[in-house]
C-alpha cells in the first residue's frame, strides 16, 4: 500500500480547509485525490515544486466541484422550462375556461415558476388531444393534458378512434361535475312512478350519446321506455328544443341547468326528474351543487320501494365515476421523471389549498370543488378497473341502440 508523505497530507489538510464543511468527511473523495498528489509528487520528485503545488491545486479544485454540482441538483425540476397544457376543445368552453385557470395556478405553485401555456387541441370529444398526448407528446412532464370524465368513459370502452389507455393517464387536479335530468310538464310525468306510465311517450334528444350518458343511463337504470331522437349539434340544441316542444326530456349540466333551465322550472314549462349525483366510493350520493334534487338511486327506491340493481345499475356506477367525479381533470403521464411528478403534485396541492386562488375560480368550478391526490388517483384507477362484464354491456346497448363502433 502507498502510504501518504508529508507533501501531500499538507496538500490535503489545506485543500480541506478549502472546501465546504459538508464535504470535508468525503473520505472517498479526499483519498482518490491525496493519492493523486502522491504519484504525481513521487513521479516528479521533491525538487519539481511547481508540479507539486499544481497537484495541490487540482486537490482544492475537484474538491469544491461537488458543491457545484448539489447547488444545480438543488434547483427546481421545472426551472427555466416551458409547461403546455394540452386542451381537447375550442377556446371559450368550460372545459377550455378550466384549463386556463389550472394553466394560471401552476404558472404561481410549480417551484421554479416555469411558462404555462394552453394550447387547444380540439376533436372527437377530446380524442385527438388524447391520442396525441398518448403517442407523441414528451414524457417529460413538460406536456399537460386537460380532459373529461367523458374521455375516460370513451377510452374505458374502446370507443373507435380512442387509442389511448387508462393507464397512460395519471390525474393530477379535478373538479366534479354534476348533471339534471328534467322533463316537460305535458309529458305527464309528476311523479317519479309516473315515469313508468306517462301521458305521452318520453322522447329524448341526443347529439352525441356519450355526452348524454347521465340522462340516458339514468332512464335505463329505471327501466324507462323512451325513444331517443339524435342529430342535434350540442347540449344547447337539445335544451332549446324541449323549450320548444320537439323532445320532453332533456339533461344538462347541474350548471347549466341553474341558468339557463330554471326559469322553465318556476314557470312550469318543466320539472326535474332526477340528479345524476356523484360516487362516494360504491354509493351514489347527491350532486353537491343541486342538494334538493334526489339521486337516481333515490328515485328507483320511490318507484321499486327497493334499492336499485342490475347491469344497468351497475353501468350507471361506472360512467358516473368517469363523467361525474373527474368531470375536468388536469393529467400527465406516469412515467415523467420523479422530480417532475414530486414538483407538479405539490403544486395541485398548494392550488387547491390557496383560497386566493380558489376564490378566484369559484366562476370556473361552478360551485364544485378541487380534488387531487389519493382520493383523486384512486377513483381514477377504480375506472380503469370496471368490470369487463359491465363494459361488455355499455358496448353492446351503445353499439345497438346508437351504431357506436368500438376497437
Amino acid at each position: 500500500m502507498i502510504g501518504l508523505m508529508p507533501g501531500p497530507i499538507l496538500a490535503l489538510a489545506q485543500a480541506q480547509r478549502a472546501c465546504s464543511p459538508s464535504l470535508r468527511n468525503n473520505v472517498p473523495m479526499l483519498t482518490v485525490l491525496t493519492m493523486l498528489v502522491h504519484i504525481v509528487e513521487n513521479y516528479v520528485g521533491e525538487e519539481t515544486m511547481s508540479l507539486t503545488s499544481l497537484a495541490r491545486s487540482l486537490v482544492a479544485s475537484l474538491l469544491l466541484i461537488p458543491v457545484a454540482g448539489s447547488a444545480l441538483a438543488q434547483a427546481p425540476f421545472y426551472q427555466g422550462k416551458q409547461v403546455k397544457v394540452l386542451v381537447g376543445f375550442s377556446p371559450g368552453g368550460g372545459t377550455d375556461l378550466f384549463g386556463r385557470l389550472i394553466a394560471e395556478g401552476l404558472g404561481q405553485h410549480i417551484a421554479g415558476r416555469p411558462a404555462v401555456i394552453v394550447q387547444n387541441m380540439p376533436g372527437a370529444g377530446s380524442v385527438v388531444a388524447s391520442n396525441f398526448f398518448s403517442q407523441r407528446a414528451p414524457r417529460d412532464g413538460t406536456v399537460l393534458l386537460i380532459g373529461t370524465g367523458q374521455l375516460l368513459l370513451r377510452i374505458v370502452l374502446g370507443l373507435d378512434g380512442a387509442k389511448s389507455k387508462a393507464n397512460d393517464l395519471e390525474p393530477l387536479i379535478a373538479s366534479p361535475m354534476g348533471r339534471i335530468a328534467y322533463v316537460r310538464t305535458s309529458a305527464g310525468v309528476p311523479s317519479a312512478k309516473a315515469l313508468l306510465n306517462p301521458g305521452e311517450p318520453l322522447i329524448v334528444g341526443v347529439p352525441e350519446v356519450i355526452a348524454t350518458l347521465d340522462t340516458v343511463l339514468g332512464l335505463k337504470a329505471l327501466d324507462v321506455k323512451f325513444r331517443a331522437v339524435t342529430g342535434y349539434p350540442g347540449k344547447n340544441d337539445t335544451r332549446m328544443a324541449l323549450e320548444r316542444g320537439e323532445v320532453n326530456v332533456d339533461g344538462q349540466a347541474t350548471p347549466v341547468y341553474n341558468s339557463s333551465v330554471l326559469h322553465m322550472i318556476k314557470s312550469g314549462v318543466a320539472r326535474p326528474i332526477f340528479a345524476q349525483g356523484l360516487m362516494d366510493g360504491d354509493k351514489l350520493v347527491r350532486d353537491p351543487a343541486a342538494p334538493d334534487i334526489p339521486s337516481v338511486a333515490e328515485v328507483y327506491v320511490d318507484m321499486y320501494g327497493k334499492p336499485p340493481e342490475g347491469p344497468a345499475w351497475e353501468a350507471y356506477k361506472a360512467s358516473v365515476r368517469a363523467f361525474g367525479n373527474a368531470g375536468k381533470i388536469l393529467m400527465t403521464h406516469p412515467d415523467i421523471p420523479p422530480a417532475a411528478m414530486a414538483a407538479l403534485n405539490h403544486a395541485v396541492d398548494a392550488m387547491a389549498r390557496d383560497a386566493a386562488f380558489v376564490k378566484s375560480a369559484e366562476t370556473v368550478l361552478e360551485g364544485y370543488s378541487f380534488q387531487t391526490g389519493k382520493p383523486l388517483r384512486d377513483g381514477v384507477s377504480a375506472i380503469g378497473r370496471t368490470d369487463p362484464a359491465t363494459i361488455t354491456w355499455l358496448q353492446n346497448m351503445l353499439s345497438a341502440d346508437f351504431n357506436m363502433k368500438f376497437n
